[in-house]
């Protein structure tokens, strides 16, 4: 697959939190332009939450967060168990060849690179942000974030943050390597 570096789709989760955590500019930053599918758009509409909504809304209508129209998506063995977002935001990526897409859920995350996807989540758009100098520490905004938006991370994955050469560039289900795509990290970074 020849993907399209600046081309990048997202899934519902990483973009809810990015807007709770007001980080949706890091995306419009490193990328330009943000696809969403429709069915995450959809599920993006019951945040909950009136700030991280209004972000969303002024980032779609400056134009750099694109809210699909509905398409077909394909029916592939990969998909299992996903839920439609997931599933949209897959298609997507492989409909426009994308070069990335942003996802967190771990079954989503082993379908999309079984596919041929270039995968980045939360953490590794932490890691990205950290290396612009957008903050000091990426384990205060992955606390932040944690606390903020419940967002899970294991042990072992905060483990592999704070430890120089913990393996993290292995692809270990669930490791850091599968979450940050493609650095080599130690504690010196974070």
């Amino acid at each position: 697959m020849t993907s399209k570096p600046g081309c990048v789709v997202s899934d519902t989760s990483p973009l809810s939190a990015m807007a709770k955590m007001d980080w949706l500019l890091w995306l419009k930053e490193r990328w330009g332009t943000v696809h969403v599918p429709h069915g995450v758009w959809v599920e993006l509409e019951q945040i909950g939450d009136e700030e991280a909504w209004s972000r969303l809304e002024s980032a779609r209508e400056q134009g750099w967060l694109v809210a699909m129209t509905e398409r077909p998506v394909r029916n592939l063995p990969a998909f299992g168990n996903l839920h439609r977002g997931e599933i949209e935001a897959i298609s997507l990526a492989l409909e426009l060849d994308a070069g990335w897409l942003v996802v967190d859920d771990g079954d989503a995350r082993k379908a999309a690179k079984s596919l041929g996807l270039r995968i980045i989540g939360l953490l590794g758009m932490i890691v990205w942000a950290k290396k612009q100098g957008k903050f000091p520490s990426a384990i205060q905004q992955i606390e932040n974030l944690r606390r903020v938006t419940r967002f899970r991370v294991s042990a072992q994955v905060m483990a592999q943050i704070v430890q120089p050469n913990a393996g993290a560039t292995k692809s270990v289900s669930g490791g850091l390597g599968a979450i940050i795509s493609p650095p080599v990290l130690g504690a010196a970074a974070f």
